[in-house]
């Protein structure tokens, strides 16, 4: 008898928890999964663009460029880790972040400025340095490669100047 309730509350706890993961990713989604973002949102001296999904391996990985209007050696990208697998609290962005212009990757360097997780969730805004983006021109194709996260060894978003 003891048995069969734990059985039941585990059962019951395992639907909330896969049921809250999936109302969040339908928050958090957009219609097409790692298509190259085109839409924008205006601020003041920046554009955020729509977030970029890339869902594979029970893992959920988003990306948003909050792009610098003016040439600036600096860019600031949102990235964030949903699942209900592994803990991703000590996931290191410093190592396993790699830009590419063009398909050219480029030295860069790496400062998180926020970061907020929660075992299974990790959010983190991060900025991104290098002289390379004063050199991209109007058009050109930015990539934002994520190694290193759960099954998948790189997870690649995509957006243009």
């Amino acid at each position: 008898m003891k048995t069969k309730i734990l059985i039941g509350i585990l059962v019951i706890l395992l639907v909330g928890g896969i049921y809250s993961g999936l109302n969040a990713a339908k928050k958090v989604k957009t219609n097409t999964p790692n298509v190259t973002s085109s839409d924008t949102s205006e601020s003041s001296a920046q554009k955020i663009t729509d977030p970029i999904v890339d869902d594979q391996e029970g893992m959920q990985v988003v990306a948003q460029w909050v792009k610098q209007e003016k040439p600036s050696s600096a860019q600031v990208f949102s990235i964030s880790f949903n699942n209900h697998a592994v803990n991703v609290d000590d996931f290191q962005f410093e190592g396993n972040i790699n830009i590419s212009i063009n398909d050219k990757e480029i030295p860069i360097q790496i400062e998180v400025l926020k970061r907020e997780s929660s075992g299974h969730h990790l959010s983190a805004e991060i900025k991104v340095e290098s002289p390379e983006f004063i050199k991209a021109s109007p058009g050109s194709r930015l990539t934002l490669n994520v190694q290193n996260v759960y099954n998948t060894p790189t997870r690649s978003f995509n957006w243009q100047y």
